[in-house]
């Protein structure tokens, strides 16, 4: 049986949202209930997944795009994925999104048995991270994110939620701090969003093959034309394009990889013709990370020891603890948005540097509001996703926390109603409802800590599978050696926040993201360990 009350205190929102937010919320005492049935199919859905038309002009002689025509249910969509984490990209593209070796990195975390973890919610946050973006996203008209944003989970035990600080998360596997088991009683919150997505109604958008988003002007359709060295207009005809759920799937998958991802979509092209060279990830493409005095910065290194085929100056791979493998792992929680933009709108992937600067120029008779714009341009962590060593310098969204009079276990005995007297059954006059770091062995409601456990040792392939290091680890290893082992040195590098964000651009981009990286120094002359500067 479900009940839907308003609750008596709202939430204390402290997100990136603030003051363009309904604070007043719901929540739902559910049970039982099977989790997998709440979220954009279930109560509070409040898209469906419906056809949309895009009036398309097509250079026919050519069988290209010139330009799609749209309103805003179509631009929202593209715009959208700009909130999407790295990880929700692999994953709904089933492991195939062709962004570099974040599909392996994926499947390693999917792979990793829980022991390695700090917790077995760790995975949980990893495969399936929360966006800042998400309940808004609901909004959509086709939404590919399947994740339940409104699902949070509690301690099934009363006794549990009978004190004055009772905890909820919003991951999976999550640990209860007083009774030390799994936290699987299913909650629902629900946020009116006032923020109606991104741009405004009423206008058409006209979307250039590589993804340039602009308000439709005459000016702006004649320089198109031009652009795309039109001399005869009796090659254009108008069509019609429907995209449903798989379509908006497909684009996605194109705009990652290709130059012309419209024109891939529309004309069915599946091969690399109109893909975006990536042969120029490397040194001469390095990042150079700066901060707001636009100064270079200088941050703690980890230490990364790499084995060498000194024949080839290829990286074998990268033996490393707990801090390295944080850092990797922080990877698939980081939106597209925040990735783009921590790399200076120089991603070498496909068309997804012009979506962006497609939503920095809109102005702001086109956007929905500035904050619009932000959770765009500078989407946040989920809660909790940020780790103690911040090298990339991510902000997140503060913990929430609800307090009501009486104890949890009351409220919701009562139908979501507060206790009118001075204490509950249980003797509580007032409790605390509040956010857990899923990340915490404690339990802790504290941000910080990682998702990796311990001093143990992780053998990182140059293509960035990991695994705990062992026989089976290293066997795959020495089996590409074309020589013997003699070829073989050891090399010990400091890896700081430029190196990582280098290291982040060829993980969405290159094949060989540790070669690319930390092979591009002089080599030494004796072959003796040493670091990077």
């Amino acid at each position: 049986m479900m009940f839907r009350l308003p609750c008596n205190l709202p939430w204390k929102l402290n997100s990136h949202l603030k003051g363009n937010v309904n604070a007043e919320c719901y929540i739902i005492y559910s049970q039982p209930i099977n989790p997998q049935e709440v979220g954009r199919s279930g109560p509070f859905s409040m898209a469906s997944a419906k056809k949309i038309t895009v009036k398309l002009l097509v250079d026919k002689e050519r069988s290209r795009v010139v330009y799609a025509e749209a309103d805003k249910d179509f631009v929202d969509i593209l715009f959208s994925f700009l909130t999407l984490p790295l990880s929700t990209i692999v994953k709904v593209l089933n492991k195939q999104s062709s962004l570099g070796c974040m599909d392996n990195l994926y499947e390693s975390v999917e792979k990793l048995d829980i022991r390695y973890l700090q917790t077995e919610a760790c995975k949980s946050m990893l495969l399936h991270p929360r966006s800042e973006a998400a309940v808004l996203c609901e909004d959509l008209k086709i939404n590919i994110d399947d994740k339940k944003p409104r699902v949070v989970y509690a301690c099934k035990k009363d006794d549990c939620c009978s004190k004055q600080t009772c905890l909820f998360s919003y991951a999976q596997n999550a640990q209860c701090i007083h009774c030390k088991e799994k936290m699987d009683r299913v909650l629902t919150c629900e946020v009116n969003n006032i923020v109606k997505l991104f741009v405004k109604d009423g206008v058409k958008y006209i979307i250039s093959s590589d993804l340039h988003v602009e308000p439709a002007t005459v000016m702006h359709i004649l320089s198109l034309l031009q652009k795309m060295n039109i001399k005869d207009i009796s090659v254009l005809e108008e069509r019609y394009m429907d995209i449903s759920e798989e379509e908006v799937l497909a684009l996605l998958k194109r705009l990652l990889v290709s130059e012309m991802p419209v024109t891939d979509l529309y004309f069915h092209h599946n091969d690399k013709t109109h893909d975006a060279p990536r042969d120029h990830v490397g040194k001469k493409e390095a990042v150079q990370v700066k901060t707001e005095s636009n100064q270079e910065t200088n941050t703690e290194g980890i230490s990364i020891k790499l084995l060498i085929n000194k024949r080839t100056n290829k990286i074998l791979c990268a033996e490393a603890d707990d801090d390295f493998l944080n850092i990797l792992f922080s990877f698939l929680t980081l939106p597209l948005g925040s990735l783009i933009k921590i790399l200076n709108k120089n991603t070498g992937t496909g068309c997804v540097d012009n979506l962006y600067r497609s939503a920095e120029d809109l102005s702001l008779e086109d956007i929905e509001s500035e904050q619009s714009r932000s959770i765009l341009l500078s989407p946040k962590l989920g809660p909790f996703f940020g780790c103690s060593n911040n090298i990339l310098k991510l902000d997140e969204i503060n913990p929430r926390e609800v307090t009501t009079h009486g104890c949890r276990t009351c409220y919701w005995k009562n139908i979501n109603k507060a206790c009118t007297a001075a204490k509950c059954d249980h003797g509580v006059g007032k409790s605390v409802m509040k956010e857990l770091n899923p990340k915490s062995p404690q339990g802790g409601t504290e941000k910080g800590g990682g998702y990796a456990k311990g001093r143990g040792k992780f053998v990182v392939t140059d293509d960035l599978c990991v695994s705990p290091v062992s026989t089976s680890s290293i066997i795959p290893i020495v089996s590409k050696l074309d020589s013997s082992f003699d070829s073989v040195v050891e090399r010990e590098v400091v890896a700081g926040e430029i190196q990582v964000v280098n290291l982040l651009r060829a993980a969405v981009t290159s094949k060989t993201p540790l070669s690319d990286v930390f092979s591009t120094c002089q080599k030494p002359r004796n072959w003796s360990r040493y670091s990077l500067d």
